[in-house]
């Protein structure tokens, strides 16, 4: 009996052996076959998935792609070197256009019988082409980037479009997208006639992710700006992208109004600052987003009780004028002339409790 349990047990490991060694030929048969002729089929399709991503608003034009690799298993290809111009469409028709550059993109099916996966991009340089950059984006160029979007349908490549501009819609206009959505990249910034690059990544919030600035690159802009943002301020910057070359621009500005209009009186030049910087960004951001902003200000360390009452008034002198509509030119003769204007420190001790504004 044991003889016969034996002789059964070597017959039936032959037989998985053998059948084991057909299927890894077999496989490696298509997995060969697929590989070569993986270019010759991704040309012929191109035509039939540009069709598929024009309905769905997105335009590819001169594709190219150095190598392309299929996993052993037939769930993963990967595209080295690849270059392609994208034409975005808005639901108004008006295109944005942008050059894209890869080094590796990965595209590999997680969950075969839903048919979704993940796409990964490594090595990416984006650049959005002029006249039309995309409106609320204050970058126009990524460099260094790395992307990773897991979950998307995959059976469906107009589908897949639209859900993968729904996601980094999310993350970089909205800054919160559900689900896994991963970027890390150097972007640059334009402020003034200067181009600044800081690193841009996001962090897991609750059940998704958020974009922030690295705050050492924040700290650095502004110092060589000669802007001066305490560290509560270079926190609020870094934890709004899409609002941080703006609020540079902004804090530049009013200085820079300041210096020029009075150059030799200091306390005149800090109202002025203030009030115009508080104008700039309730105007901009509207007055809560104002508030935190200078509020921050603030606490940098130095000031006396009477400068830092000063600065808190002017700035909601200038808040008030935005909502008043007071045109912004008229903002220096306004702060020389104005009663509601504190000019000096030394003012608030006599300018009136019931006077004075937060």
């Amino acid at each position: 009996m044991k003889l016969v349990v034996q002789s059964i047990l070597m017959t039936f490991s032959r037989i998985l052996f053998t059948s084991v060694l057909l299927l890894m030929t077999l496989w490696g048969s298509l997995w060969g076959g697929a590989s070569m002729l993986a270019p010759s089929l991704i040309e012929r399709a191109v035509p039939v998935v540009q069709a598929r991503l024009e309905q769905a608003g997105v335009g590819i034009d001169d594709l190219l792609v150095s190598s392309i690799q299929i996993s052993p298993w037939l769930t993963a290809i990967e595209l080295h070197d690849l270059a392609v111009r994208i034409d975005l469409t808005h639901r108004d028709q008006r295109t944005w256009s942008l050059e894209v550059e890869i080094s590796r993109l990965d595209l590999q099916l997680t969950r075969l019988l839903e048919r979704r996966g993940d796409v990964q991009v490594s090595g990416m340089a984006l650049q959005f082409i002029e006249p039309n950059p995309l409106p609320d984006l204050p970058f126009d160029r990524f460099t260094n980037a790395e992307l990773r979007v897991t979950g998307l349908p995959l059976a469906d490549p107009g589908q897949t479009a639209e859900v993968f501009r729904h996601k980094l819609k999310e993350l970089f206009f909205e800054n919160k997208a559900l689900g896994d959505v991963r970027f890390s990249g150097d972007v640059t910034l334009r402020i003034d006639e200067d181009e600044m690059v800081a690193h841009l990544y996001s962090e897991p919030v609750g059940e998704g992710f958020r974009l922030r600035f690295r705050e050492s690159d924040i700290r650095d802009i502004s110092e060589s700006k000669g802007l001066a943002l305490v560290p509560e301020q270079i926190e609020i910057v870094s934890l709004y992208p899409l609002r941080a070359p703006v609020i540079l621009v902004l804090t530049d500005q009013a200085r820079a109004l300041a210096k020029r209009h009075e150059p030799n009186d200091v306390w005149l030049r800090d109202a002025l600052r203030h009030v115009a910087w508080s104008y700039s960004l309730t105007q901009t951001f509207g007055p809560d987003f104002a508030i935190l902003v200078t509020d921050a200000q603030e606490m940098r360390p130095g000031n006396t009780p009477d400068e830092r009452t000063m600065d808190f008034h002017n700035n909601a002198v200038g808040r008030h004028f935005a909502a008043a509509q007071i045109p912004f030119g008229s903002l220096p003769m306004r702060v020389r002339e104005d009663p509601e204007i504190i000019r000096h420190p030394d003012e608030v001790a006599h300018f009136g409790a019931d006077r004075l504004l937060r």
